[in-house]
């Protein structure tokens, strides 16, 4: 993933989460003071969507059914997605633009 500013080009991957304003995925270049808006790809999203769905899926099977199984499945879900994230980010999306220039309020 590129995390440069696309308006001063300096990287912002070590940038604080501080620092970004999380309601609006909107955050402040530290160097250039642009405002930029986080660029989610279409397959991240659907990712998490997935990701999230299944756990939900596997947490109320657990408890309908009292499966200890299925609670443990709904845990490596999770860990699942969690691990697929950077995966996706280095392999798969590894010239992705994080942020692009935030639209002006109307």
């Amino acid at each position: 993933m590129n995390y440069h500013c696309p308006c001063c080009e300096k990287d912002l991957k070590t940038r604080k989460l501080s620092h970004a304003v999380i309601a609006r995925a909107e955050i402040d270049c530290l160097h250039c003071k642009s405002r930029l808006s986080c660029n989610v790809h279409r397959l991240e999203f659907l990712l998490v969507m997935f990701n999230f769905v299944a756990i939900a899926v596997f947490i109320a099977s657990a408890y309908w059914l009292q499966s200890r199984v299925l609670a443990v499945i709904a845990f490596g879900a999770a860990m699942l997605g969690a691990v697929m994230l950077p995966v996706l980010e280095r392999i798969w999306l590894r010239d992705w633009p994080r942020f692009v220039p935030a639209k002006p309020k109307k």
